[in-house]
């Protein structure tokens, strides 16, 4: 599964938010290894040596049918197209005034 370009910029802003490093581009395997955008996998992990970490790798799509794709909403449990539940997105905006 696939997320659309502004799902995965909102988690790697949140990520940011938090004092995480984030590296972003294509992931590529060539001669040097993985790379992404011209940073090694290796190196740009080397930092994190002894360190408990999350990896979050999430694969943006670029095809439009992510955003029409008919979803289930998990809290409400209408059907909806887009990012998100516009009847759950709704009732958030009434509850905090706006």
């Amino acid at each position: 599964m696939s997320l659309s370009k502004s799902e995965a910029r909102r988690l790697a802003k949140s990520a940011a938010e938090m004092d995480a490093r984030i590296l972003r581009g294509r992931l590529e395997f060539g001669p040097n290894g993985a790379t992404v955008n011209g940073t090694t996998l290796r190196e740009w992990l080397a930092q994190y040596e002894d360190v408990e970490v999350i990896l979050v790798a999430a694969p943006v799509s670029n095809n439009r049918y992510i955003e029409s794709e008919i979803k289930s909403c998990h809290t409400c449990g209408r059907d909806y197209k887009g990012e998100r539940c516009p009847y759950c997105a709704e009732a958030r905006a009434r509850l905090r005034d706006r």
